[in-house]
This record gives C-alpha cells, structure tokens and sequence, in this order.
C-alpha cells in the first residue's frame, strides 16, 4: 500500500498489474502499456502482481511537475531535471521520500543500484535551496546525470590493501555490541582495516570514533592472545561495550596520516609493521599499541596521545623488530605515558607528563630478546603520578619466572623531574648486566646525560641488578640514591632551583 498526498506520479513500463484504487481527488497515477495512457485520480494504491515477480519490470518511478501530463513529457523534465520540480518543495521532499524510501511495492524490484543513486540526487536537488538555479527554476546541473562515484566511500568495518583512502568527513561508528552473535565478538576488528606497504589512510584531520556508554580507558579487561578469536576479547567488548577492539588497524607496512581517533580498545592497533605521523589518540585504552612481528619495523612521530588508558603499549616481542617513536607527546594518560617492550625501541624528542602511573616503563623481558632502548634528542618525563622512568615488569611477573632482562642506552638527553615518587626506579628482579644476554647496562654515551633531579622521593631507587656506565664525563645528575640493588652511578648535584 502507498500513501499519495499532492505529487502527480508517473509509472512507465508496467504490465501485468492489477490496480485497486481507493479513489481520492489530489493525485494522478498513469499507466503505460503499449502507447496507451489511462489517467486515474486517487490518493492511494495498491499493485498486485498477476504473475511471476521476476517478470515484472518497473522501469522508473519519478516525480513529475504539475503540467506534465505524459510520460514522454515525464522522461523529458526528468532529463533537464528542473530544481522546482514542484512549487512547494517540502511537498515534493514528502513525496519523494514516501516514494523512494518507505513504498513496499508487492512482488516488484523498484530500482537497480544506480537509478537509485541518481533518485537519492534528485532528492537532494529538490530539497536544496541552492542559489545558483537559473530564473527558469532548472538547476545548472542535471542531477539524473551519470557522474563519477566518489573513489572511496568509507564505511565502519572496511577493508583496504595497498589503496590510498583519503577521509573527507569524519566517520562515527554506531555498531551496538548487542546486535550481533556473541560468536562474532570474539573476532579482532577495527573501524577501518588497512594492509600493505602501499596503503595509507590520510583522514585530513578528521575523528574516526564510535559510540560507546563506557568510559574506554577505564576498560580493565583484556582481550587476550592478539589475533585469536577468544572468550576473553568477547567479554572485553560486551562489559566495556566496544563493537570495534581498533579504531585504525596497520598491518604490514600500512601508514595513517593526519588523523584523530577516539573510543576504541586500541586507538591504533598496528601488525607487522607500520607508520602513524601528524596524528592524535584520546579516550581509548591505548592511543597506540604495536603488535610487531620478526624483522618489522613501526615508526611514531609527531603524535599527541593523550587522556587514554596508556599512550604507547607493546605487545610481546616474537624476534628482531625495530621500533621508533620521535617527536611524541604522551600525557594525562590513565596508566603509563609509554610502555616499552621490545629487541629495539628508539625514544627521539619525546614528552612523557601527567600520566597516572609512570611516565616511560620499560618491561624487561626474557633472555632470548631482552628489552633494548636507545635514547636520542632531548627525552623528558616530569609531573607523572608515580615514576618518571621505571624498568622492571608488572605483567609476567604472573606468569613467567624472572629475572627479566634490559639495556638502556642513552645517547642524547634524558631528564626526569618533578615525579610523585622517584626519577627513575629499577625493579628488584631485573638484571641490566648478566653477560649471558649480551653485556647488558644502564650506559651514557659520551655527550649524553641522565638527569633526575627533584623528584618527590628519590631521583634513583635501584633494586635491581644493573651495571651503570658513563662513558663520557658527568653523564649522571641526581641528588638522592637509594635501593637494595647492586650498582649505582656516580651523580653530579642537582642545579639549585631559584
């Protein structure tokens, strides 16, 4: 059944129906069949097939001006697609759209995919007060036109590899936990999905987001092992009601630009592989997270992460994998402004500050890859809760036997100050020296410097095992010392403050 209320409707090229017509005065219906043309007035219509739906074709279903009396006149207007299709263009908006949008027409396939594409222009063109219609009322473009379609019409869920996706417009995922089988919950996912070396995502400043009632970077539950599907990531999604585990997913090599991202599992979630630059993450429960494979390689830059679970966060190592993370600005995160762990990290003119727990934690790791990072350009992390540098490891703690294994190299400046509790703390079962794993240290380069100074408890608390080295002359500031560990450096003061 269809509703009419003051547009006159023109169907071309039906045949075989049979027409109940409950009869008011408004509207007209014409039926063309072989040249003939029969004009019925109504207000409402039901068709019924009398045959097989397969062969019934409607050709078109347009809306034609009042004047316009014929279909051959129809099809004309349609053409020249006149912008005051009707005087009142609500009425005609509201007869599009009962036409276009809410008919059920029984046994009868309306439109293919490209009338319409060129219907919903139509509408658009009726419905616009664009100032630029000639004084004749047609629009200076016909929207019944072929045009070109966009490259990309980028929706939540896709999928792209070795394609460059430009965003145009932000993108807001509505995705609802409870729609789906709890089956497919267990699945890891994202929002937009990119793979290999060629593909890249530049979102021109604009948000990828979707809506979540929970606050995501108080979400405390795991999604367990990285690309399994798991009872555990199920439970994640369902209890911190997160449809999609990664806003951007990277996998090999893929690169986003100049993009936002909020209200995900994992802001950024990148796979064997990647780059992320120019961009920000906020809300999620990691801005970052990097799931590196053997022989990978993921670089950072120019990235503000802030107001997130953690910034940074790293998966466990699975062989030589090469991260860099340059020109990063990681604060007011819930946890950790960074946590590092990996064969080899390099930290590059980066900010850790107002974070909730530690600025940069470094998580040793097991003999066969320890954790290894490298210092460069000027690292400072200041005003975190608890640490401004940490070096031990909460996580396997509970399920792998220590000692856990590191080395820190730094070759520029490393300052840490003004921390909650101390500049830089080293667990009491990490080992930066064992010889077994490769000559580990604590070392300062010549022309490099570890400057903790003024921090709420100690500057350095060491209960470790570490083998601090300087390699130059005064490569460590720091006042107060403590820790049951063996090694300490030897410091210079710290500077007076005025």
């Amino acid at each position: 059944s269809i509703s009419f209320s003051t547009s006159t409707i023109i169907l071309i090229g039906i045949h075989r129906f049979h027409i109940s017509i409950m009869s008011q005065p408004n509207v007209f219906i014409k039926q063309s069949q072989a040249d003939r043309y029969d004009d019925v007035e109504l207000e409402h219509v039901v068709i019924h097939s009398n045959s097989n739906p397969s062969d019934v074709a409607v050709e078109d279903i347009i809306i034609a001006p009042d004047g316009i009396d014929d279909a051959a006149g129809a099809k004309k207007e349609r053409r020249s697609m006149a912008a005051s299709l009707l005087v009142n263009k609500k009425a005609a908006a509201a007869a599009a759209i009962s036409v276009f949008g809410a008919c059920a027409i029984t046994g009868a396939s309306i439109i293919g995919a490209e009338q319409k594409r060129q219907q919903k222009n139509a509408l658009a063109a009726i419905t616009s007060d664009n100032s630029s219609n000639s004084k004749s009322g047609k629009s200076a473009s016909a929207p019944f036109c072929e045009t070109e379609p966009d490259s990309f019409a980028v929706n939540c869920g896709d999928y792209f590899a070795n394609e460059t996706v430009v965003l145009t417009k932000d993108i807001l995922c509505t995705d609802n936990v409870t729609d789906v089988r709890p089956v497919a919950l267990k699945r890891i996912n994202a929002a937009i999905k990119l793979e290999g070396a060629d593909a890249i995502i530049d979102c021109q400043g604009h948000t990828i987001s979707q809506l979540t009632s929970k606050y995501a970077p108080h979400c405390d539950r795991r999604p367990g092992p990285s690309f399994y599907d798991t009872i555990l990531r199920r439970q994640m999604k369902q209890e911190c009601d997160l449809f999609y585990q990664g806003g951007i997913w990277l996998v090999g090599g893929a690169t986003a630009i100049n993009c936002n991202v909020e209200n995900f599992y994992d802001g950024y979630l990148i796979e064997k592989g990647g780059e992320v630059q120019k961009s920000d993450a906020s809300r999620n429960r990691d801005g970052v997270e990097i799931l590196d494979d053997s022989g990978s390689t993921t670089r950072i830059s120019d990235m503000y992460l802030h107001n997130n679970g953690v910034g940074i966060r790293m998966g466990t190592p699975s062989g030589m994998n090469t991260v860099i993370i340059e020109d990063v600005t990681s604060k007011y995160n819930v946890g950790d402004g960074m946590a590092l762990r990996n064969v080899d990290i390099t930290v590059k003119d980066s900010t850790t500050s107002y974070n909730g727990q530690s600025g940069i934690t470094i998580i040793g790791e097991e003999a066969a890859w320890p954790t290894k990072v490298t210092f460069e350009g000027t690292v400072s992390s200041h005003h975190n809760k608890i640490d401004g540098i940490d070096v031990g490891d909460r996580i396997n703690a509970i399920t792998l036997t220590p000692p856990w294994y590191a080395q820190v190299i730094v070759k520029g400046v490393l300052n840490t100050y003004l921390n909650g509790k101390d500049g830089l703390f080293i667990y009491e079962e990490v080992d930066m020296q064992d010889m077994y794993v490769g000559d580990l240290s604590f070392t300062v380069e010549a022309g490099g410097s570890v400057n903790s100074c003024n921090n709420n408890e100690f500057d350095i608390f060491n209960n470790g095992t570490v083998n601090f080295v300087d390699e130059g002359m005064d490569g460590y500031t720091c006042d107060d010392l403590d820790g049951s560990g063996s090694g300490f450096p030897v410091c210079v003061p710290c500077p007076a403050c005025n």
